[in-house]
């Protein structure tokens, strides 16, 4: 039982940065800054540092409104590379 809860600790640990590293791609490629994408999203700038990081689960909100400061599709936001 340990080892699967090991298991799936770590794949959700892979999905939370692959899912940081994919906002952080699009944010850039926007050239829209942090402090900019916190005023655009109004999630804390904090919040979208950690999320970027991969040290925070978003909620299904603030993935909604990531995607809306940047005029995105919010299905945007969850294309990333197959992490198993």
């Amino acid at each position: 039982m340990h080892h699967f809860s090991q298991m799936s600790k770590t794949r959700d640990e892979k999905t939370l940065i692959a899912f940081g590293k994919n906002l952080q791609k699009i944010r850039k490629a926007k050239k829209i800054s942090l402090r900019k994408l916190e005023i655009l999203s109004e999630v804390d700038y904090s919040e979208i540092h950690r999320v970027e990081k991969g040290k925070r689960n978003p909620s299904l909100t603030i993935i909604l409104a990531l995607a809306k400061g940047l005029q995105i599709d919010p299905s945007d936001l969850i294309k990333f590379p197959d992490i198993s």
